[in-house]
């Protein structure tokens, strides 16, 4: 996972203004049946509180093939594997949205 390009051409912004009201979400596709995000809340009881989500699988991805699965998890709780990734699109949404 990390030789994944994260740039303005793979990465898709949702600011909490015209998507979750209380989150903005920063997505990357990471291969043809996945995709994973950084969010954080950035209203209510929860702001400030970052979040790692996971999604793969036919209701996510029009072309796969694979059963549909998603998880999110707070910070302490992001599978060791998924952290590197995850560091580098905080860093990108600090750097370009915050």
């Amino acid at each position: 996972m990390g030789n994944i390009l994260i740039n303005s051409d793979t990465v898709k912004f949702n600011s909490h203004l015209v998507h979750n009201p209380e989150c903005d979400i920063l997505e990357l596709r990471i291969d043809k049946d996945s995709f994973m995000t950084f969010g954080v809340y950035v209203k209510g009881d929860k702001k400030g509180t970052e979040f790692c989500e996971y999604y793969r699988g036919e209701n996510y991805n029009i072309d796969s093939k694979l059963n549909s699965y998603s998880r999110m998890w707070l910070l302490e709780d992001i599978p060791v594997k998924y952290i590197p990734i995850w560091i580098r699109l905080r860093n990108y949404y600090v750097e370009n949205f915050k």
